[in-house]
């Protein structure tokens, strides 16, 4: 049956352990030779096992949970940074749009005094025109007399 088959494996195990120093001294000097004896001494041997084997579960499930706050952690720290960034993306743009509405009233302002300056200028040119005919006309009187 399969726990004969169980009892055979778990005591080529033990037998096995015994012959290559596996287990401690103090185990196998006291291991008694008759069938009772040797399935207590398996029972003990299987115990131990499931004890070892409970503990690396144990171990296993605490670094899994560590694992697990770690990239907790970490996740809410990238979405602080990336929340951060994004604000201060969004005020850079805003700064940049303020800018260029701030630059392109400037420019327009500039651009009418440009306006304005030519047609001063223009109406200057034209005042000095007229002058100088007023002059050329007052000296050709003035010559004529």
């Amino acid at each position: 049956s399969s726990i004969s088959c169980c009892l055979r494996l778990a005591a080529d195990k033990m037998l096995q352990a015994r012959t290559s120093g596996g287990m401690n001294e103090s185990f196998t000097g006291m291991t008694p030779t008759g069938l009772k004896g040797k399935l207590a001494s398996l029972e003990d041997f299987i115990s131990m096992q499931n004890e070892e084997l409970a503990a690396q579960r144990q171990e296993i499930e605490s670094l899994r949970n560590d694992k697990s706050n770690i990239e907790q952690h970490y996740q809410a720290q990238l979405m602080e940074l990336k929340k951060t960034m994004v604000a201060d993306v969004q005020r850079m743009q805003d700064e940049v749009k303020r800018h260029f509405s701030h630059q392109k009233a400037e420019n327009s302002r500039l651009q009418q005094q440009i306006t304005t300056l030519k047609g001063e200028k223009t109406s200057l040119q034209q005042q000095i025109l007229g002058l100088q005919r007023r002059i050329q006309e007052i000296e050709e009187q003035i010559g004529c007399d």
